[in-house]
């Protein structure tokens, strides 16, 4: 958002420099983006444009005067002279001459919380004065004439959007705000307007939602009587009519954040003062204000604890400085005790619903760097974040080698269909439910990942080689349980059987866990390790493909990854942790790149590596396996890793060793070493 340094300082008197006040707003949530100088081309006044990152919840400091309010709060609080001046007075307001009756019908409807209007007559439409084009000018805001600058200038006032009619061109002198029922011609296109509020004019569409405006409504030179709208639209409502439409403006913006519905009466008294200055014209009509629910915006009441204050901060703040601060940010404060305070929170801060929303906002006035800190905080998570990022790694490190065999990699919802659970017999556990999920239909947590990738192979019958990293939830013995899973499926046509346990045997082995037990049942095969099940692959239910309107054969891979984690650190703990009190021994490791026939599989490298003579070699793992178009035809490279365990820490044997190692490669398999 841009603002206009000489326009902010219409509303706050302060003496602090434009550099400082771009260092407290910035302080405060406001990011300053850009500072930069302006000369205005009909005065010889300098002025600064502030250029702003606005967050999206914050739509209270959407204009020049919330900006001049938020910065006076900041500004106070840290003991600068700082005075928020009073927006102009609009007691003059009256009706002033009679104007043939117009008649406007608005329907009680949830999507318009309230619509407000007035009339002017005798206007006359000519170029803007100075003042008013410099300010707008200095946003980026052309100025069009004096009607209409009038409109803009509101908006980035007070953030409150209003539209301005030609009220001669309104022939019936009968408005109606409803939902139009089918399509209509605006602006040379047509509309699919099916449930959307639309402003009517009889029969022709004169606004939707307050977002687009027809043109053939629009204030032009020859306009001699206006019409002025001020209306507050439900933000959910007004986003998805803007997403519909692809419409994208100011008024959107500021309607989808939401906007404070008792600022309507006020910004309509201002536009009609202004244009009455600067027109000449005459109001002809009093207020007329549609308010069917007043009180269904209520100001939220709220108790804040002192004790949940300072262990959020981290600091213990002064509870007469937290005070001074809510009174600042205009939230009454209604009880006081000595565990917190009741307090009220204005209607325009629609922001602010919880405890820990008014905890941010005393954070934010008081300043995040003017804690002073004495003791010194400590961290005792670094062993947990080690092992977090050692089992990224390895995860990272599983799905680059299902890319290079041409999987894809997915993801899906945690939530899944009631119908799927017809295809399950499972008698140790139970699905958990949702009680309150949007969609009925999704209102169970999933305990099986391979439904949610055969929706993806239905969608996209193109691919049918997919991978998913996800959970699995399910009650047993009364107890919610979680289990981290990986899904791998693929198409018969693509991988035979026996390939793809291949694959899976491959990631497995290149976890470090050599597989142990393979046993076989009707339709597929289990990996077992010591009484764990690890894998399960299989051939997928005909049944269950034809709810999918899949017509191959499916294989499909289940990895327990929680019981492989639980393998490598006892793996781990077994190999480099082991006590030897008579020797002091290093482990070292060596790679080396073979370039070998696809045949050749891992086993038998292991084989031929493990001769009787070695006996430094303690363990070999595969580090990686690449495919490329630039290989010989028939070859592959595989990436090994050799530990040695020297008990007189001589290199020389080691590298003897590697040198054998190759000879016994080169001579055996054909290996080429990269």
């Amino acid at each position: 958002m841009k603002i206009s340094f000489n326009w902010l300082k219409l509303y706050l008197d302060t003496e602090v420099s434009i550099k400082f006040i771009c260092k407290i707003l910035t302080d405060i949530g406001l990011l300053v983006e850009n500072l930069k100088k302006i000369k205005n081309l009909n005065s010889f006044q300098e002025d600064y444009l502030i250029e702003l990152n606005i967050p999206p919840n914050r739509r209270d400091v959407m204009s020049h005067y919330g900006i001049a309010r938020d910065l006076n709060i900041a500004l106070k609080s840290r003991g600068f002279k700082s005075k928020i001046k009073y927006l102009p007075s609009v007691s003059l307001f009256k009706k002033e001459i009679n104007f043939k009756n117009l008649k406007c019908f608005i329907e009680k409807n949830k999507k318009c919380i309230r619509y407000s209007y007035t009339t002017l007559s005798n206007i006359k439409v000519l170029d803007s004065p100075n003042w008013l084009k410099n300010y707008l000018n200095n946003i980026g805001c052309i100025s069009t004439n004096n009607i209409l600058d009038i409109e803009n200038f509101i908006l980035y006032e007070l953030g409150k959007p209003i539209i301005i009619y030609d009220l001669d061109k309104i022939k019936n002198f009968s408005l109606s705000l409803k939902e139009s029922p089918k399509k209509f011609f605006f602006n040379k296109k047509f509309f699919s307007s099916k449930n959307d509020l639309i402003l009517f004019n009889d029969k022709n569409p004169i606004c939707i939602a307050g977002l687009l405006v027809n043109k053939n409504f629009i204030v032009e030179k020859l306009t001699k009587n206006i019409f002025i709208e001020s209306a507050d639209y439900s933000a959910e409502y007004i986003y998805k009519i803007a997403k519909k439409y692809n419409i994208k403006n100011e008024f959107s913006i500021r309607f989808e954040r939401g906007l404070d519905p008792n600022l309507n009466i006020y910004a309509l008294k201002r536009a009609a003062l202004l244009i009455k200055k600067l027109s000449g014209g005459k109001i002809s009509s009093k207020i007329v204000d549609f308010y069917p629910e007043k009180n269904i915006e209520k100001n939220i009441d709220l108790f804040i604890r002192f004790n949940k204050i300072n262990n959020i901060i981290g600091y213990n703040l002064n509870f007469i400085k937290i005070k001074e601060i809510l009174i600042l940010l205009k939230i009454k404060v209604l009880k006081e005790n000595f565990n917190g305070l009741k307090i009220k929170i204005p209607l325009y801060r629609k922001d602010i619903t919880r405890e820990i929303d008014v905890i941010e906002e005393i954070l934010r006035i008081y300043g995040y760097n003017h804690f002073n800190c004495k003791e010194k905080i400590y961290f005792y998570c670094k062993k947990r974040n080690f092992l977090l990022k050692k089992e990224k790694m390895i995860e990272n490190m599983i799905s680059n080698q299902l890319n290079s065999h041409g999987f894809y990699e997915i993801l899906n919802s945690s939530l899944t269909e009631k119908k799927y659970s017809k295809y399950e017999n499972n008698n140790f556990y139970e699905k958990i439910f949702i009680f309150n999920s949007k969609n009925k239909n999704f209102s169970f947590l999933r305990d099986n990942l391979l439904f949610g990738i055969l929706e993806k192979i239905s969608s996209n019958k193109k691919k049918y080689k997919f991978f998913e990293w996800g959970k699995k939830y399910f009650f047993y013995k009364k107890n919610i349980l979680e289990n981290k899973t990986l899904g791998i499926i693929c198409a018969k046509n693509n991988n035979s059987f026996f390939k793809f346990k291949g694959i899976i045997e491959q990631l497995i082995i290149r976890c470090g866990i050599n597989v142990e037990n393979k046993k076989i049942y009707k339709n597929g095969i289990y990996f077992n390790y010591k009484k764990n099940i690890i894998c399960n692959i299989g051939y997928i239910k005909k049944a269950i493909l034809e709810e999918f309107e899949i017509l191959q054969n499916i294989l499909y891979a289940d990895i327990n990854w929680d019981i492989i984690l639980l393998l490598l650190k006892k793996e781990e703990k077994s190999f480099f942790k082991k006590k030897y009190h008579k020797y002091n021994f290093t482990i070292y490791r060596r790679d080396i790149s073979l370039l070998i026939e696809k045949k050749i599989s891992f086993e038998e490298i292991k084989k031929l590596s493990f001769y009787k003579e070695n006996k430094i070699l303690k363990k070999i793992h595969l580090l990686d396996e690449y495919n490329s178009k630039n290989f010989p035809f028939g070859k592959k490279s595989y990436t090994i890793s050799f530990f040695f365990q020297n008990l007189k820490n001589n290199l020389t044997e080691i590298e003897k060793t590697i040198n054998k190692l190759k000879f016994i490669f080169i001579k055996k398999i054909k290996a080429i070493i990269r």
